[in-house]
C-alpha cells in the first residue's frame, strides 16, 4: 500500500511540475513579446529625435531641436524603465539572476555568494488593482486560506528516505551567518543576505 502511495505522489508531483513549467514558458514568451513591442517604440522615437536634430541643423541652430527632443527623450527613458521591469519579471519567474561575475543566483539574493557583489533593488512593481468582491453566499466556494492552513496542519508530513538523507546532507554542508543568522552554503564565500564573508569554505 505504501508503494502505491509513493508512486501516486511521484506521478502527481511530476504532472504538477510539468504544468507549472508550461505556464511559466507561456508567461515568459508573453513578456518577451511586450519587450519587443516596446523596443520598436523606442526605435521610432529615436527616428523622431534624429529628424528634429536634422531640421535644427538645416535651420543652422541646433537649439531649435531642444523643445522637440527633450519630451521624446523622456518617453524613451520611461519605456526603458518599463522594459527593465519586464526583464525583472522574467528573472523572477525563472527565479534566477546573473551577477557581474557570471554566477547565477536565486532572484531574491541580495549579495553574490561567489564575489560579494551587491545587487541593486528591483524596480518598484505597479500597485495591484482592487480585487472584485467575492460572493460569500456561495456554499460551494473553496475554503479560505486560513481553512486550508488548518487542513495542512492536520495532515501528516511524509518524507521518503532519500529526502531525509538529502536534508541531513544539506544541514552538514551549510553554516549560519554570524551577522544576520541566514543559512549559508559551505561553498559560498559571502552571505547572500547581508554580504558578510563566510568563515566556512571548501
Amino acid at each position: 500500500m505504501d508503494l502505491f502511495r509513493k508512486i501516486s505522489e511521484t506521478v502527481s508531483k511530476g504532472v504538477s511540475t510539468a504544468t507549472e513549467k508550461a505556464q511559466q514558458t507561456v508567461e515568459i514568451s508573453r513578456l518577451h513579446s511586450q519587450i519587443t513591442v516596446k523596443r520598436k517604440e523606442i526605435d521610432k522615437l529615436f527616428t523622431d529625435i534624429g529628424e528634429a536634430v536634422f531640421d535644427a541643423y538645416l535651420a543652422k541652430d541646433l537649439s531649435f531641436a531642444e523643445p522637440r527632443v527633450i519630451p521624446v527623450c523622456e518617453q524613451v527613458a520611461a519605456i526603458r524603465h518599463e522594459i527593465e521591469y519586464l526583464d525583472q519579471r522574467i528573472m523572477r519567474i525563472r527565479n534566477e539572476k546573473e551577477c557581474v561575475c557570471g554566477n547565477k543566483v536565486p532572484f531574491d539574493t541580495r549579495f553574490c555568494p561567489s564575489c560579494g557583489h551587491r545587487f541593486p533593488e528591483p524596480p518598484v512593481e505597479p500597485e495591484p488593482q482592487a480585487a472584485e468582491p467575492i460572493d460569500t453566499q456561495n456554499e460551494d466556494e473553496a475554503p479560505a486560506a486560513s481553512d486550508w492552513s488548518d487542513v495542512g496542519r492536520a495532515l501528516p508530513l511524509y518524507r521518503t528516505e532519500e529526502e531525509s538523507l538529502e536534508e541531513g546532507h544539506t544541514a552538514q554542508a551549510s553554516s549560519v551567518c554570524p551577522a544576520c543568522g541566514t543559512t549559508v552554503d559551505a561553498g559560498s564565500r559571502y552571505c547572500p543576505s547581508c554580504g558578510t564573508p563566510n568563515a566556512v569554505r571548501t
